[in-house]
């Protein structure tokens, strides 16, 4: 009787002990661990434009609360342009600062010195054209945003030394619709970033020479201080390939500027007064934007190589635009 009543109490025992163990919490198993990943820097760096993109092709992107400012030099050498024994060497700086107070808003000012060497004695200096641009932006998909561009153009008066002051009649304008798809927010997830640029230029630099200076500076000199003088249709897009590992963002651009004239070269030789979409400036722009260990800091190098026609007027064949223009610089954003 005594195994018997010893044997029910230990089955009770451990009858208990299970029944607290089944009211007590259960164990949490915590979840798989999930890699994420890391995806490349967003494009916050100020460009040529003043706004974000690649060196000269805005992005419909807007990054806000972010600044950002940049300075370039574009050097050029060119041999035979726009007449028979003119060359032209022409070194210009760009600084340019760009700011996105809001989601929608994007806005940037900047401004130049440039000096020409216009044949072997004519020297060309002028400082202090301003670039204002505003964009506006709206994201259709995380991939895919459209926007718009507006730009101020306002130019000073060339001189023999430094500022000559702004001429308030030459002021110039453009506006443009953009659109820019980041495939690595794509279902592909390809380091490919592409910039498309539509727009119109409203040019008013003539009013920058009277007709004297119009006989004396030669369609070269005019060209160095970015007098044309004709509106005129911008198309540019860009390819970025954003590779923050190996600390490059390898480019390709093209950009374009199409009129069918050439107003204040005519004026001294009717063979600008009708020209084709291949003799007005079409460019192919390799190059490398180098991120750098500084958070922001880019350093870009590149080469606009002209795929202008040459245009045959009375002296000769000649290029309406320089052949190769290099151009290097430096960027950083907060």
């Amino acid at each position: 009787m005594r195994k018997c009543f010893i044997m029910i109490l230990g089955i009770l025992t451990l009858a208990g002990y299970a029944k607290a163990d089944v009211n007590q919490p259960g164990t949490i198993t915590p979840p798989p661990y999930t890699a994420i990943e890391t995806k490349s820097p967003a494009r916050t760096d100020g460009s040529m434009t003043g706004q974000h993109g690649s060196l000269q092709v805005p992005s419909a992107f807007i990054q806000p609360g972010v600044a950002g400012v940049a300075l370039y030099n574009a050097y050029t050498y060119q041999q035979a342009m726009l007449g028979t024994g003119d060359t032209l060497k022409n070194d210009t700086l760009y600084g340019v600062f760009s700011y996105a107070p809001v989601r929608y808003l994007d806005v940037s000012i900047g401004s130049l010195y440039s000096s020409s060497r216009i044949r072997s004695s004519q020297t060309l200096n002028y400082s202090g054209d301003l670039r204002i641009g505003i964009k506006t932006s709206y994201k259709i998909l995380p991939q895919l945003s459209v926007g718009g561009i507006g730009e101020i153009l306002t130019y000073s008066k060339a001189g023999s030394t430094g500022y000559a002051g702004y001429n308030g009649n030459a002021t110039s304008y453009t506006l443009s619709l953009l659109a820019s798809y980041d495939m690595l927010d794509s279902s592909l997830s390809f380091p490919l970033i592409a910039n498309l640029r539509l727009g119109y230029l409203w040019d008013n630099t003539l009013n920058l020479i009277s007709s004297n200076d119009n006989n004396f500076i030669p369609p070269v000199g005019k060209y160095a201080m970015g007098i044309r003088g004709d509106n005129r249709t911008l198309l540019a897009c860009s390819l970025l390939f954003p590779l923050p590992h190996y600390y490059i963002e390898p480019m390709l651009e093209f950009t374009s500027q199409f009129a069918n004239r050439y107003s204040s070269y005519a004026a001294n030789d009717p063979s600008f007064s009708n020209v084709s979409f291949n003799q007005n400036p079409l460019y192919l722009t390799p190059g490398i934007i180098f991120y750098t260990p500084v958070t922001g800091l880019r350093i870009a190098v590149a080469a606009e190589l002209s795929l202008s026609e040459k245009l045959n007027q009375t002296s000769g064949s000649v290029f309406v635009t320089p052949q190769t223009v290099w151009i290097a610089g430096v960027s950083y954003s907060i």
